[in-house]
């Protein structure tokens, strides 16, 4: 027998004075809190009551018990209300873990006006290529790319993206551009060795059957922004998703090919443990998050 659910109904009688008293406090009725006091007290084998017609008294065993009891009902409430302000008002830490192409270039703007709306919160932020287990490791959310598996998280879209071939127009221009996936083996392919299989390029032909596409090129890498400055020094093409890359080929850096051949736009998600009470300080990221990237900050 657990004694914790019993321990607030003893207090209460104590701090109370009566079984009435106590029982309105605690909006049960006088026989439960009578039966309850009485099954604490067989589990325990001591006396806790003196019961008279008029009132009750403490036993010695009892006033022992109460000092304890008290304190354990008071630092149980002294708990709850600790909590009660982080789940009313973000605040505490926030560990994220995102990958590079994020940090590259939606993530560092977006964070910072979280911080500012919400200065309370803390954030603790892992930029890594690597699958990240959310609960082992002690994470609060992550964001992620592409088809999701574990369906013990919560998933929210933020945005869809799509995965571009660029290189810069200086490659292109001593290399040729190419007319159809399968003129990529002929070219210097910059891989992001993070991703699944990641020499193996997928399209998807006019027709729409899938086309696996292997690559080959002199530089493998799991930092997503070395792969980018590599494409920026003419040194070969590399596929990516459409954020990373929008400001490069905006400018005029980077130039897209083989739009015809790209697959269906993937997503990006929000990706958090599941839980009945999600705290406050998730779910204000995660709503900023939908509200920032779905009001023009969308890149495709």
């Amino acid at each position: 027998m657990s004694i914790l659910p019993y321990l607030e109904t003893f207090a209460a009688v104590v701090e109370r004075g009566s079984f009435t008293a106590a029982a309105e406090a605690l909006n049960i009725s006088k026989p439960v809190v009578s039966k309850q006091v009485s099954q604490l007290e067989q589990h325990l084998g001591v006396q806790l009551l003196h019961r008279t017609t008029r009132r009750l008294h403490l036993t010695e065993a009892g006033e022992v018990f109460s000092r304890y009891a008290q304190r354990i009902v008071e630092e149980a409430r002294e708990a709850e209300k600790s909590v009660l302000p982080l789940q009313s008002e973000p605040q505490g830490t926030l560990r994220i873990t995102a990958p590079a192409s994020l940090a590259l270039s939606l993530l560092p703007e977006v964070l910072l006006r979280f911080q500012q709306r919400f200065p309370k919160v803390e954030l603790d932020v892992r930029i890594s290529g690597h699958f990240v287990d959310l609960v082992e490791e002690g994470f609060d959310v992550a964001l992620r790319v592409g088809e999701l598996e574990d369906s013990s998280l919560i998933a929210r879209r933020l945005m869809s993206c799509r995965f571009l071939v660029c290189a810069s127009p200086n490659y292109w221009t001593e290399h040729g551009v190419p007319d159809h996936p399968n003129d990529l083996r002929k070219h210097n392919c910059l891989v992001y060795s993070q991703s699944q299989k990641s020499d193996m390029w997928i399209f998807k032909e006019k027709n729409g059957e899938e086309i696996n596409i292997k690559v080959k090129g002199n530089l493998r890498t799991d930092d997503g922004k070395l792969l980018l400055c590599a494409a920026l020094a003419d040194q070969g093409l590399l596929i990516g998703p459409s954020f990373m890359v929008a400001n490069a080929i905006k400018e005029g850096q980077l130039k897209p090919v083989l739009g015809d051949y790209s697959r269906t736009a993937m997503g990006l998600y929000a990706v958090y443990p599941y839980s009945k009470l999600v705290s406050s300080k998730v779910r204000a990221f995660v709503d900023y998050l939908v509200e920032a990237w779905s009001a023009g900050t969308r890149r495709e």
